[in-house]
């Protein structure tokens, strides 16, 4: 549901989104649009109230998401040559004219299709369309690998656009992904694999979860380690 209210220095659209959860969660995202997830017995002029009331700190929100964006473009160029890694591997951009969006290596380049390869925001939606695609072609290929590894079955695998985090799993066995792993080394994208997959026998962080992911992967405090430290160079803006 769309709604408007007026507050001070300008007035405030959002979507109001309905949800389980206890508590009233605002959210800004690209583009200027703001969500506000609230319980089903919110009342709608307490809800308008509570917008109308946190107006500046949701501009903030969103210059501040702004910023980041601004940022992370700088830091991830996709211009012609520009460096992408590919499961670890770097590989230099070429950008190519065509009716569908396709990724392909070929030696050291990526060759990325797709039609008006002259915008650049094309390009980003492109490229992160394509690595999505890889992405859940290898995270499945590892999924069958481990999953009888570890006895467990698994529902719905998802790829994810995450900003904190680099799985999930749910109550009914699914799994969500981050796509940007498969920019990751092979090693960081089996760690997040198998963390998941153990979380399908200990939904929590015990020892015994612990034990398990070691069991599968003795080095995992390594690659557990390398995320924290490197994620936040994976992506394109």
């Amino acid at each position: 549901m769309k709604r408007s209210v007026r507050a001070a220095g300008g007035s405030i659209d959002y979507v109001l989104i309905r949800s389980r959860r206890g508590d009233v969660l605002l959210k800004a995202l690209p583009g200027g649009e703001t969500r506000v997830y609230a319980p089903g017995w919110a009342r709608i002029r307490d809800l308008d109230a509570l917008v109308c009331e946190r107006a500046e700190e949701i501009r903030r929100m969103h210059a501040e998401l702004e910023s980041n964006i601004a940022r992370n473009r700088l830091a991830h160029p996709v211009e012609e040559g520009s460096r992408i890694c590919i499961e670890g591997a770097p590989y230099a951009l070429k950008r190519l004219p065509g009716a569908r969006v396709s990724l392909r290596l070929a030696g050291d380049a990526c060759l990325l299709t797709l039609p008006e390869p002259e915008d650049e925001e094309r390009v980003r939606e492109a490229l992160k369309r394509a690595l999505s695609q890889l992405a859940l072609e290898r995270i499945r290929e590892r999924l069958q690998y481990y999953a009888p590894r570890l006895g467990v079955e698994f529902g719905r695998v998802a790829i994810r656009d995450q900003r904190t985090r680099w799985g999930s799993c749910s109550s009914k066995r699914n799994l969500n992904f981050n796509w940007k792993l498969i920019m990751a080394p092979p090693e960081a994208l089996n760690y997040v694999v198998i963390h998941e997959l153990c979380h399908l026998i200990e939904f929590n962080h015990s020892p015994r979860f612990w034990r398990l992911v070691e069991g599968q992967m003795p080095e995992c405090e390594f690659w557990k380690k390398w995320l924290k430290e490197h994620g936040k160079e994976l992506g394109v803006g």
